[in-house]
Parts: structure tokens; C-alpha cells; sequence
């Protein structure tokens, strides 16, 4: 996992819940590095699930629900890393129905051999899409805060259901109006 996602989720736990909080969980979690990351650096996804399971102890608020708001402070990021990615799109639904055609290609560029999941347009209209998650990783709620944060992001209100179709997770998106 690269190493922009660990950054930025003790940027995260720094700023909203202190240094000291960020400090007991990579304690807890008892990483190979201690905490050391850089933002281009590769590192075990196991050690993200450490860090986040520490940190659900630490708050007592279930992982799910922890990687979910993780993810819609991580959409605030990247597009502050990144700004061309609201010019580049009119609609939370056109940024998410073309994650797999241009935001991952780049993404690839700057950091070659990130794994990231697979996210296929299975139909799309007006105010709706609906998506095919394909990961490994299973990281569903940090998709929800994703889209969340696109959302946002574009002045909506997004309404996300989820179902799981044989090996992959199905997201609807409706536009709500």
C-alpha cells in the first residue's frame, strides 16, 4: 500500500485528535517501522490495518465507520494535492464514473505499482451510476468516503446503496436533487 494513505491518515488523527493519540496508536500497532512513512514509499497493507484497528480502540468508534470518515478527509487531500481533478469534472458522478479511465492512470504514473482496486461503470445516467468495486483489500467503506468527500466536494447529496454480486461490491449513486 503506498505510502500517501499512511501519511495522511496520521496528518488525519493529528489534526483531529492529537499528536499524542497518533503517537499511542502507531505505539499500539507495533509497525515494522515505527511509523516512518513517506508518501511514495510501499508498505505492508497489514500495517494500515494495525493502525486503523488501533485507532477504533483508542476512539471506540468501529473500523468501518473510522475508514469511512478517513476516506472523505482523503478526497479533501488528494484534490488539494491535486486541484486539476474538480476542473476536470462537472459532477461527483462524472469524477466517480471515470475513477478507472483517467484518475487511476495517473495515479499508476505517480506511483508505479500502486494496487489499486478496480472500479467498472455498469450503468449510468443523469443522476445515477452504478459501479463494480473489485478489490482485494475489501476497503468498501473507504470507497463510500471517497464518493462522500466527491460529493461534497461538488456541492451534492449523494444517496449510496451497496450490494455484493458474487465476488465484487455493487455501488448505486443517486444524485439527490
Amino acid at each position: 500500500m503506498k505510502g500517501l494513505v499512511f501519511t495522511e491518515l496520521l496528518e488525519y488523527v493529528e489534526e483531529n485528535f492529537g499528536f499524542d493519540v497518533a503517537d499511542k496508536i502507531i505505539e499500539e500497532a507495533k509497525l515494522a517501522n515505527n511509523g516512518s512513512f513517506t508518501q511514495a514509499g510501499n508498505y505492508p497493507f497489514e500495517e494500515l490495518l494495525r493502525l486503523v484497528s488501533a485507532l477504533s480502540k483508542e476512539l471506540n468508534i468501529e473500523i468501518p465507520k473510522l475508514l469511512e470518515i478517513f476516506g472523505e478527509y482523503m478526497f479533501s487531500r488528494l484534490i488539494s494535492l491535486n486541484p486539476q481533478l474538480k476542473e476536470n469534472f462537472s459532477s461527483s458522478l462524472d469524477l466517480i464514473s471515470r475513477v478507472d479511465d483517467i484518475i487511476h492512470p495517473e495515479v499508476q504514473k505517480l506511483y508505479p505499482g500502486a494496487d489499486l482496486p478496480k472500479f467498472n461503470l455498469v450503468h449510468r445516467s443523469e443522476n445515477k451510476i452504478v459501479i463494480d468495486y473489485i478489490s482485494s483489500k475489501h476497503l468498501e467503506p473507504f470507497a463510500i468516503g471517497l464518493m462522500r468527500g466527491s460529493a461534497k466536494n461538488f456541492n451534492e447529496k449523494l444517496i449510496i446503496s451497496q450490494e455484493k454480486v458474487e465476488d465484487i461490491t455493487r455501488f448505486t449513486l443517486v444524485l439527490e436533487k
